[in-house]
């Protein structure tokens, strides 16, 4: 805990120069916030999209064989093979579930930062309240620095998204990511494949 506390106080006299660019109070507030939420994503998305190329190939992995199970659970089903269905849909639902978990880890990782962000604002904005106008300050009178930097992540994670493509490194990556989905071999099946199809043209 201390070693934390000591790396809040190192950072402390970097990170509050974003909230002193204007001289106005409440505007340096706000812009501090984005800026700090703003840096908070590129710090997370770095760190996934690390995480992700170094583990590139299980990925991959669990990604095939989760559409491929689905594929032949959907083919045994179309050719009702009742028992060749449940063996292969057990299979798809085990790997889907370690899809699943593997994103749901790997999403969480990229919110490390905004953790330590937060940790920050509490050692300088704890104190720090906005009213809020009527009739909202009926049910909330006051919010303090949570919303506003949560706001502002939102915010932030809106505009990173939009801009990714052009920013030196991330461009890379979504490049690569777009190539990987076109290189999947295999399309995923669903059960509107077992409709049959319709007949091209109309008989007389």
């Amino acid at each position: 805990m201390n070693a934390i506390g000591g790396w809040l106080v190192n950072i402390d006299e970097v990170l509050i120069q974003f909230y002193r660019l204007t001289g106005l109070t409440f505007l340096d507030y706000l812009l501090g916030t984005f800026i700090l939420a703003l840096i908070s994503v590129i710090l997370g998305e770095l760190t996934i999209s690390l995480a992700l190329r170094y583990n590139k190939i299980h990925v991959n992995t669990i990604t095939d064989d989760m559409v491929k199970m689905n594929n032949l659970s959907i083919m045994a089903l179309k050719h009702r093979d009742k028992k060749s269905y449940k063996a292969c849909n057990d299979t798809a639902n085990d790997a889907f579930g370690k899809y699943f978990f593997n994103m749901i880890a790997y999403s969480a990782s990229s919110l490390w930062p905004a953790f330590f962000a937060l940790a920050w604002m509490q050692t300088r904005f704890s104190q720090v309240e906005f009213p809020l106008p009527y009739p909202v300050e009926t049910i909330l009178p006051t919010i303090g620095y949570f919303p506003t930097f949560l706001l502002c992540y939102i915010l932030a994670r809106i505009l990173f998204k939009n801009i990714r493509r052009y920013l030196p490194y991330f461009s890379t990556v979504q490049k690569q990511l777009d190539a990987a989905d076109k290189e999947k071999s295999e399309r995923m099946m669903t059960f509107s494949d077992l409709m049959p199809e319709k007949s091209e043209g109309v008989r007389n």
